[in-house]
């Protein structure tokens, strides 16, 4: 039985902060070669400036303060879990439930951007907002023992959304949010109604000709010889995903095998964490090499601070241990729910053929953009919020 929410505000105290500030007098930096600046991780010249700037003029208690008035914060027990989450009703009783999920290096911070404009007068749609931060990441505590996996975690959140009430909703995810989305609409169909992620994994299928040219890391040169058979931007986006597979996964390895061990240099140095969160933000998004054109510095401090104050960096790095192994084995399934798909160009993680996303999920929208790339709440907000109105707008009459 699941207790009552408990409203929940951000606090930390005098001494945490002046811990954190003494470690950030301390860092002690490693050399960079010349003329490398991201190619071979987070830029030195950058992150110093960063770190100038977290020490001598972030204001995270001002931060607080924003976190605990621009989001209305909970917690609730479910499961032996503590699970942290925004909610924003709407006035309006018919209004449609939507469960808006995060992943990883993000938290609950990501959709600052959106939320006003889903509860704005130009949404066709008009909705109850729910936004958890995942079991071990921010103010959700983590799990103590292994197993607690994102299946584990898309039926705590479906659990979580019957606690308030929401007997049927829908669901909106990308990154770890996309896969538990999936999830959601493939084992909780009774009550996700419909889906909409901007992290259309799929994978191909035994029917497939590039089942076996995917599985043997052929697919690029094959398609590439045999043009007919995808289209010139899906080659593109082999290529792609080619190039990710050998260059930027390397965080996945570790994170898959030894989280434990990363762990203790993230979790005491403020300038190790801001360097591994940065660097993907840097990377994953539509930023042409400008890292603050599509983030500011004090979103990326607010958002590694919830991590930091949280103590929360390992036990997030655990979910790839849990799940990754499993997650091809999940996407062998398929969605059910009907589902949008949004897909945005810089995201170097789901540039899949349009017909393996359409075999791994009910499409009944797909959008390809222009712009954007995996931090998309963030990176284009205004986008995002009308791809996933033009589709919710559609599922609204819920039962």
């Amino acid at each position: 039985m699941a207790s009552a929410p408990q409203r929940f505000e951000i606090n930390y105290t005098a001494e945490e902060l002046s811990d954190l500030q003494e470690r950030l007098k301390r860092t002690r930096l490693p050399d960079q070669q010349l003329g490398v600046e991201w190619e071979q991780g987070t830029d030195v010249t950058y992150l110093k400036d960063l770190l100038h700037y977290w020490r001598t003029k972030f204001d995270w208690k001002a931060q607080e303060r924003w976190l605990n008035t621009h989001y209305h914060n909970y917690k609730l027990r479910l499961r032996d879990q503590t699970v942290h989450f925004a909610h924003h009703p709407s006035p309006n009783p018919k209004a449609t439930p939507l469960l808006l999920v995060h992943g990883w290096p993000g938290s609950f911070l990501e959709f600052h951007k959106i939320l006003p404009k889903l509860q704005s007068d130009d949404t066709k749609g008009d909705y109850h907002v729910v936004i958890p931060s995942l079991p071990g990441y921010g103010f959700s505590s983590p799990p103590p023992r292994p197993g607690f996996d994102a299946v584990q975690i898309a039926a705590l959140f479906d659990e979580l959304m019957g606690a308030l009430g929401y007997r049927q909703y829908v669901a909106q995810g990308g990154d770890w949010g996309g896969m538990i989305v999936f999830l959601l609409g493939q084992k909780h169909a009774q009550h996700c109604k419909a889906v909409h992620t901007n992290f259309p994994h799929a994978v191909p299928r035994w029917w497939n000709p590039w089942h076996m040219l995917q599985a043997l890391n052929y697919y690029v040169p094959f398609a590439k010889q045999i043009p007919l058979l995808l289209s010139r931007s899906e080659i593109q986006g082999l290529d792609t995903l080619h190039r990710n597979a050998k260059h930027e996964t390397g965080y996945q390895h570790i994170q898959r095998t030894k989280p434990q061990t990363l762990g203790y240099g993230l979790n005491d140095s403020p300038a190790g964490l801001a360097a591994w969160i940065v660097e993907k933000f840097h990377t994953w998004s539509d930023c042409h090499g400008d890292i603050e054109s599509k983030f500011t510095k004090d979103e990326l401090l607010t958002n590694i601070c919830i991590y930091w104050f949280s103590g929360t960096i390992t036990s997030s790095m655990r979910l790839y241990r849990e799940s990754i192994e499993q997650w091809n084995v999940h996407m062998q399934g398929f969605c059910q729910t009907p589902t949008a798909i949004a897909k945005f160009p810089k995201d170097p993680f789901v540039q899949w053929p349009r017909a393996w996303i359409e075999a791994t999920w009910n499409a009944q929208q797909y959008t390809e953009f222009k712009s954007g790339g995996h931090f998309a709440a963030l990176e284009e907000p205004d986008l995002l919020v009308q791809d996933m109105d033009k589709f919710f707008s559609r599922h609204l009459r819920l039962t």
